[in-house]
C-alpha cells in the first residue's frame, strides 16, 4: 500500500484521512448539456482479424504517406478478401509530426463494452457514456505522456512506423482481434480517421468535434490482455470546446505540451495538472444514491501539486456521463493539501467509470478512469496516484 494510501485511509469505514473533510451542503449538482458538432459520418468501430500490414515509406509517399493494416471481419472485401485502415504517419500541414502514445496494458471501462462484440462494423453515437472515444474527456490516456514522432528515419525507433508497426504485426502474429475506431469509406471497404479527430486547425477544422476520435484497441487473447495505439496530430489543441472540438483560445497545442519552450507566449491555458485526482470512494458500504443511505457518500479526493492556495470555486467533478457537481466559491485547497469533495446527486458507477476535473472555465485540469474490478471492493478506495 502507498503512503498516500494509508493516509487516505484506504479502508473507508473508519474515519476520514487528515486534511481532508466532507463539503456536502456547499456543493451544487447539475448536467452538463451538449449540443454535439459531430462532423465525423457514421463514427464507429470496426472489429475484425488483422491479416497483413503495410508501411509507405518517404519514397513512396513523402506528403500524405499511411499505414495499412488489412483485416477481415469474415465478409470479405475488396483488398485480396480483406479490407483497410489507413492510419495516417504524417501530416500535411506545416507542423508535420504525429503524437504517438502506446498503452500495454490498456485498463479502461470501455474494455468491457468491446469484450464479445460481434465482428463488422458498429456505429456508435457520438457522446458520453458510450464506446465513443475522447482524447480529452474520455481520460483514456495522459497526453503529457505522448511521445513526437516524424514519418520516416533512416535510424531505429526513431520515427512513427518503427513504433507502430511492431504492435500491429504482433496483432497478425497472435490472432488478435482489433477495434478500429473512425469513420468508414463510402463502400464501406474500409475505415479512416483513425487519430484525435478535435482541437484541429486551418482547412482541418471542419472536421473537429468531440467524443469521435479514432484508434486502434487490440486484445490478445493469449493473455487476456488489451492494448491501445493512440495518435494525434502535433499541431492539434490540448484543451477544446465542449461542444464543437474547436481548440480554446489560448490553448497549447500538442507539440507545445511535449516540447515545453515552443511560442510559450502564446500561451495561454497552461496542462499542469496543479490539482490532481488521487483517489476516490466510488462503491461505499450500502446502497449509496438510495433514499434511506446513511453511510459515507461517494467521494473524490483533490490533491493541489502545486505550491500556492488554490480556489476551487466554479470548478467541476464530471462522471462518465458528463454529469458535473459543482464546488461553491468557499472551498480552498492549501499547497499540498488532500481535500475529499462528494458527488452529491451525481451517481459514480460501480461498473467501471471515468472523473474528470474541470476549472471554472471549463478547461479540463485532470482525468481518470477506473474498471469495475476496481471498483467491486465495497468500502475501499481507488487509489490513483
Amino acid at each position: 500500500m502507498s503512503a498516500l494510501a494509508k493516509s487516505l485511509d484506504f479502508r473507508v469505514g473508519s474515519s476520514c484521512c487528515p486534511g481532508a473533510f466532507y463539503v456536502l451542503p456547499s456543493l451544487l449538482s447539475y448536467k452538463v448539456e451538449r449540443i454535439n458538432k459531430v462532423p465525423i459520418d457514421n463514427y464507429g468501430v470496426w472489429v475484425a482479424k488483422p491479416v497483413r500490414v503495410s508501411a509507405e515509406r518517404s519514397q513512396q509517399d513523402p506528403n500524405t504517406p499511411h499505414i495499412h493494416l488489412f483485416y477481415d471481419d469474415g465478409s470479405g472485401g475488396n483488398f485480396n478478401n480483406a479490407r483497410r485502415a489507413s492510419i495516417n504517419v504524417k501530416s500535411s500541414s506545416e507542423l508535420s509530426e504525429l503524437v504517438f502514445w502506446l498503452e500495454k496494458d490498456f485498463q479502461h471501462p470501455i474494455v468491457n463494452q468491446l469484450r464479445g462484440r460481434e465482428m463488422g462494423f458498429h456505429q456508435i453515437p457520438s457522446q458520453a457514456g458510450g464506446m465513443a472515444l475522447d482524447y480529452i474527456r474520455g481520460n483514456l490516456i495522459d497526453l503529457s505522456k505522448g511521445r513526437i514522432l516524424p514519418h520516416d528515419q533512416p535510424g531505429t525507433l526513431d520515427d512513427i512506423i518503427d513504433f507502430v508497426m511492431p504492435e500491429l504485426q504482433a496483432a497478425i502474429n497472435r490472432n488478435a482481434t482489433v477495434y478500429l475506431f473512425g469513420e468508414p469509406y463510402n463502400d464501406r471497404q474500409g475505415i479512416h480517421d483513425i487519430h484525435m479527430n478535435q482541437g484541429s486547425q486551418a482547412q482541418f477544422k471542419k472536421y473537429n468535434g468531440v467524443w469521435q476520435d479514432g484508434g486502434v484497441i487490440i486484445y490478445f487473447p493469449d493473455i487476456n490482455l488489451f492494448s491501445a495505439i493512440f495518435l494525434a496530430f502535433a499541431s492539434q489543441a490540448v484543451h477544446t470546446d465542449e461542444k464543437t472540438g474547436h481548440g480554446l483560445p489560448g490553448s497549447q497545442n500538442l507539440a507545445q505540451l511535449l516540447e515545453p519552450g515552443h511560442d510559450e507566449d502564446d500561451i495561454i491555458i497552461s496542462d499542469d495538472q496543479r490539482v490532481a485526482i488521487v483517489a476516490a470512494l466510488v462503491n461505499p458500504v450500502g446502497g449509496e444514491n438510495q433514499a434511506d443511505f446513511t453511510g459515507k457518500p461517494e467521494m473524490v479526493y483533490l490533491l493541489n501539486r502545486s505550491t500556492q492556495g488554490i480556489s476551487l470555486g466554479g470548478w467541476s467533478v464530471l462522471n462518465k456521463n458528463d454529469e458535473a457537481h459543482t464546488l461553491s466559491d468557499d472551498i480552498w485547497l492549501a499547497p499540498g493539501e488532500v481535500r475529499s469533495v462528494t458527488m452529491g446527486q451525481i451517481p459514480l458507477s460501480n461498473k467501471g467509470g471515468l472523473i474528470s476535473l474541470l476549472d471554472k472555465n471549463g478547461n479540463k485540469v485532470d482525468g481518470v478512469s477506473y474498471t469495475q474490478e476496481q471498483a467491486d471492493k465495497e468500502g475501499e478506495l481507488v487509489i490513483f496516484r
